[in-house]
């Protein structure tokens, strides 16, 4: 039975006694809301911030892909969260082979961030990296903080038709180890690009002259793995699509203040389109350009504009390249020394380049070598801070009066910053080295002709030689050549099975049989030509050094590759070898162009 109000507010009934506890319970369980009234800025934890995410994919000209990963993390107000160390992220496994090239940075200072690459990300089938940040970031209590993250893939895009494009596969959103609460995508078709199809539904909208292609998925679950596809429409040949297994870029620096350059790249057409001529971003300043092939010089069309500005060559081949095809060619030019080399004191010079700039597509091998004035020596040299240790090799070559750095890198991207530096030593008395030599030279061989000179020699009879014997020696030694040049493009296409072997062995045996042909000929002209005086004696006698030595470096071509399969040489020292084999095959091609030429203007 429950007590009466009397009963209750008897002072001398329990009940009444109770009261204050009761009270004290209420005030105590008020206690925290009179607190956050008293505190309004009071803190509420969570466990993890926001995360936002902009995914763009950039289609480059050349064939390469660019991701940029832009994360935005933050909180609202009075929300707390732990300050962050890293953050980690990724793609379905199946693409680490496509990565080419990834970094980190600050959104706003742009700041890099070291990473690491190959990192779990606590579930299979990703491949992932870390991202670690320089100091804990904190943002709690309606903070934020934004990085980005790049890759550079390749081998995704393949051609269609002619003028048709598809992006085979790429990561639609990359894969977070956490949710994210919206992520927008865009894709950026190139220049002049037109969006023909695609896996998912694309708002499309136009930026300068290029079609970007937006997205947006919200929320975006962890450990998304989705992949997409699209097509696109490049009329004209104006996206390319290439393979660039090979660029060397030769500075050669002398005594008379001059810088001259020669770019050799090693290019393979992956496009339908055949592709008759390429563009070509050189430094500032380039002037008196020039190109050439190994069978002769090409057609070259060049935009200089001053020391600078950039200039621009473009570079029209023998023949169109068709698709898998490879060409080879060299791209030469001089720069205006005061742009690029610095004195200091009389004797401290500073060169500073780069490896390499404007260009779209993957290197896979790039090879810079720096040769200084004669007498000159290397003190130091600095590359980019981006690089780490082992990704530049450098190698020091000297000889009795030159010295020559060469710089090799792997896998270059138009977002490596390629800037290097190099100071050497160099006195001033060495520009007259050389003429001082020759002067001298002339003066000793003057001094012996007056003191051992006895009686005049007769002289030795000049046979005039007929225009029909240099003209024949000339067309028949190029046209042979071109028939070697044949042979080995046609023992590469059967190789890859490009022609039928029946028909290649027909096509042997014709040129094998014109071969002979010429080669007979050629000997007779020789004699002709040896017997019509010692200059033409002379000529003949380079070109055989030239073609003796050709031989012997095929033959050590053959050999180190032989060596190379048995396991004898590493894979360093082939290239290292394979190298210098190619490097002094070409100078004695070139010997032999420069004794055809001579011979080539005496007929005109």
């Amino acid at each position: 039975m429950c007590p009466s109000a009397s009963q209750v507010f008897d002072l001398k009934n329990p009940w009444f006694r109770l009261i204050p506890l009761f009270l004290f319970l209420i005030l105590l369980s008020l206690a925290p809301l009179g607190v956050a009234l008293a505190n309004p800025g009071a803190e509420t934890t969570v466990i993890d911030p926001n995360i936002l995410v902009d995914h763009e994919i950039h289609v480059q000209n050349g064939g390469s892909i660019i991701i940029n990963d832009t994360i935005s993390l933050s909180t609202n107000l009075r929300e707390n969260v732990e300050p962050l160390q890293n953050f980690s992220m990724g793609f379905p496994f199946e693409y680490k082979s496509y990565i080419d090239y990834c970094f980190a940075y600050d959104a706003s200072s742009r700041e890099r961030l070291n990473l690491e690459l190959d990192a779990g990300l606590g579930r299979v089938g990703f491949y992932g990296i870390r991202v670690f940040f320089p100091a804990s970031v904190n943002v709690s209590d309606g903070n934020y903080y934004n990085f980005t993250v790049t890759f550079v893939l390749s081998n995704l895009i393949v051609p269609s038709t002619e003028t048709t494009f598809g992006i085979t596969l790429f990561p639609m959103y990359p894969s977070l180890t956490e949710n994210a609460s919206m992520c927008n995508v865009r894709v950026f078709l190139p220049p002049g690009a037109t969006y023909l199809n695609s896996s998912h539904v694309f708002n499309t909208t136009v930026v300068g002259n290029s079609q970007v292609l937006n997205y947006t998925r919200s929320p975006l679950e962890s450990f998304a793995r989705e992949d997409a596809w699209l097509t696109f429409n490049s009329p004209g040949g104006a996206f390319l699509l290439i393979d660039n297994g090979e660029v060397k870029r030769e500075i050669t620096l002398d005594e008379m203040d001059s810088v001259h350059v020669s770019d050799y790249y090693h290019i393979t057409n992956r496009a339908a389109t055949p592709l008759s001529n390429m563009r070509i971003g050189l430094p500032k300043g380039a002037y008196n350009v020039f190109a050439y092939d190994p069978t002769g010089n090409l057609e070259v069309a060049s935009e200089e504009k001053g020391a600078n500005a950039y200039t621009n060559a473009t570079v029209t081949f023998r023949t169109p390249i068709t698709w898998d095809q490879g060409v080879e060619f060299t791209v030469g030019y001089w720069l205006p020394w005061e742009s690029y080399v610095n004195q200091h004191g009389w004797w401290s010079f500073n060169l500073t380049f780069a490896f390499l700039e404007r260009f779209d597509w993957i290197i896979r091998k790039l090879t810079v070598s720096v040769t200084l004035p004669n007498g000159a020596e290397f003190e130091r040299y600095l590359t980019s801070p981006d690089f780490e240790e082992g990704d530049v090799h450098v190698n020091i070559q000297e000889n009795a009066f030159r010295e020559a750095m060469t710089f090799t890198l792997y896998n270059m991207t138009s977002l490596h910053n390629l800037g290097f530096s190099v100071t050497y030593r160099h006195l001033v008395f060495w520009a007259s080295f050389h003429p001082t030599l020759w002067v001298g030279a002339v003066v000793l061989a003057l001094c012996g002709v007056v003191l051992f000179w006895r009686a005049p020699k007769p002289p030795t009879p000049t046979i005039p030689v007929p225009m029909d014997v240099l003209s024949g020696f000339v067309d028949a030694y190029e046209e042979r050549e071109k028939i070697l040049l044949e042979l080995e493009n046609m023992e590469q296409q059967v190789s890859k099975g490009r022609i039928p072997r029946r028909r290649y062995k027909l096509r042997k045996i014709t040129l094998e049989g014109r071969f002979s042909t010429l080669s007979r000929n050629l000997t007779d002209f020789r004699e002709k030509m040896r017997k019509a005086g010692p200059g033409y004696a002379n000529i003949m006698r380079g070109i055989e050094v030239a073609e003796t030595e050709l031989e012997g470096l095929e033959e050590d071509i053959r050999r180190i590759t032989a060596r190379r399969r048995s396991g004898e040489l590493s894979s360093e020292a082939y290239n290292r070898l394979l190298e210098d084999y190619h490097r002094r095959r070409e100078r004695a091609k070139i010997t032999i162009k420069g004794y055809l030429l001579r011979l080539r203007e005496e007929i005109r």
